[in-house]
C-alpha cells in the first residue's frame, strides 16, 4: 500500500511539472527528468519562476 502512494505522489508531482512547464512553454519530459533526479518540489519552484518563452504563432485557418 505504501509502495502505491508512493508511486501515485510522484505520478501527481510528474503531472504537475509537466503542466508548468507547458504553460510556459518549456519542454516538459527535460523538466519531469530533472524532478526525477533532483526533487520535484525544488523543480516546480523553479519553473513558477522562470518567465514563459514566446510560444510559436498560431496561424488561423483560412478556408478558400
Amino acid at each position: 500500500m505504501e509502495l502505491f502512494l508512493i508511486l501515485l505522489v510522484g505520478l501527481l508531482f510528474a503531472y504537475f511539472i509537466f503542466k508548468v512547464a507547458k504553460s510556459k512553454n518549456r519542454e516538459p519530459v527535460g523538466w519531469i527528468l530533472a524532478g526525477l533526479l533532483l526533487s520535484p518540489i525544488i523543480i516546480l519552484i523553479i519553473l513558477a519562476l522562470m518567465p514563459s518563452l514566446p510560444g510559436k504563432k498560431k496561424r488561423k485557418k483560412t478556408r478558400r
